[in-house]
């Protein structure tokens, strides 16, 4: 994972502080190392690494490597939503879960889809950026749920490229405030149609993926955490106050129930019942087998025993918990107006309280386009 190379390289630095005349030594290109994992990783693994590369570079302002990854490994919607064939050899009682090609799980399907229409709409692209914000919010579903297609921003967005357009946003609008943070109007303002530089923000570090129960068959899920809960976007004297919108930790864990869960439960039932089985033959088979008057019923049971062991040896019903491990906790919006020409944008992050974070202040120099939207990402560092 890239974690691992970055605790690698901070273990192979000097602790000793170098003269100012010493040439510093270059600093791992980790968007680079990520392409060399990806070539080197298995055909099911791809996807995932893919997903975490192409965020990394976004988050770097790479754009041109980040779409080049994410067209190479963004599965279509049609594949997404029916899991292809390696998903169905997943069900089988003697292949792991985690031998399925990576397509994550719907939440991780939704971000991935809602990265790349933020990549086309930088690209002066607001239909298709619109057509990935309504599949994304498709993806967002699973085999028993209540709570599908509830992102915040997605519908918001969705909306207000429909404003933009001379359409009607009106009815996204109402569904956004009606999920966001307390249901209330004011967390996200009217479209501002007028306006034409986008912020799209995230902040903190998303959840992780762990597997529990005797056979380590259920999947749960580690919350995610940010200090952050808003951020305020300014120019000028222009301020706008963005608000956290999505929990992806939240999105992550009211998903529901996935058909492949009880599937892992059967495996787990069957792997408990064969080892069962061939525990409590084990030991009176070999005892059996030492008269020659029992011998025959002991050889029996050894023979079932072993079968049981051999069985339950080969049942594979641990969940996957392979994690797109760089996704963040919360996504954020700000909408602003600024005359074409060069600028400076500075983004506050703030705490629960509302106070600033001054080690995660940011400056950009922002080129604002004489026509069409001038879209930015900004992560929380």
């Amino acid at each position: 994972m890239l974690l691992p190379l970055l605790a690698m390289a901070a273990c192979l630095a000097p602790v000793a502080q170098r003269p100012p005349q010493q040439r510093q030594e270059p600093q791992v290109d980790l968007v680079a190392e990520g392409h060399l994992i990806i070539a080197a990783a298995p055909a099911k693994d791809k996807n995932l690494w893919g997903y975490q590369v192409a965020l990394l570079a976004m988050k770097q302002g790479r754009y041109s490597e980040a779409r080049e990854l994410w067209d190479r490994h963004l599965p279509p919607a049609g594949a997404l939503l029916k899991g292809g064939a390696s998903a169905q050899r997943a069900r089988s009682l003697f292949q792991p879960e985690e031998a399925k090609i990576f397509f994550g799980e719907p939440h991780e399907r939704t971000l991935a889809w809602f990265y790349r229409g933020v990549l086309h709409w930088m690209d002066g692209e607001p239909d298709n950026a619109r057509a990935c914000f309504r599949t994304a919010q498709l993806l967002d579903q699973s085999d028993e749920s209540a709570r599908q297609g509830d992102w915040v921003l997605l519908d918001y967005l969705d909306g207000f490229l429909t404003a933009r357009q001379g359409g009607d946003g009106s009815d996204k609008l109402r569904r956004a405030r009606a999920h966001a943070p307390g249901g209330a109007s004011p967390t996200l303002p009217d479209y501002d149609t007028s306006a034409n530089v986008m912020v799209v923000l995230q902040l903190g570090f998303g959840p992780l993926k762990r597997a529990e129960g005797r056979q380590g068959e259920t999947l749960k899920w580690s919350g995610g955490h940010s200090t952050a809960k808003a951020a305020l976007v300014r120019s000028g004297r222009q301020t706008v106050r963005a608000p956290a919108l999505d929990d992806v930790s939240f999105q992550a864990a009211t998903r529901g129930a996935r058909r492949m869960d009880a599937l892992l439960a059967q495996k787990a039932n069957v792997k408990q019942a064969t080892d069962t089985v061939g525990d409590l033959g084990l030991v009176p088979g070999l005892i059996l087998a030492q008269s020659e008057g029992t011998r025959a019923a002991g050889q029996g049971l050894l023979v079932a025993a072993v079968a049981g062991k051999s069985v339950g040896g080969s049942v594979q019903p641990r969940a996957d918990t392979r994690t797109w491990n760089n996704l963040p906790q919360h996504l954020a919006f700000a909408a602003l107006r600024l005359p074409p020409g060069r600028h400076r944008l500075s983004v506050d992050f703030l705490d629960g309280e509302g106070n600033a974070l001054p080690a995660r202040w940011r400056e950009l120099e922002v080129d604002v386009k004489p026509r069409g939207d001038t879209v930015l990402f900004v992560a929380d560092p």
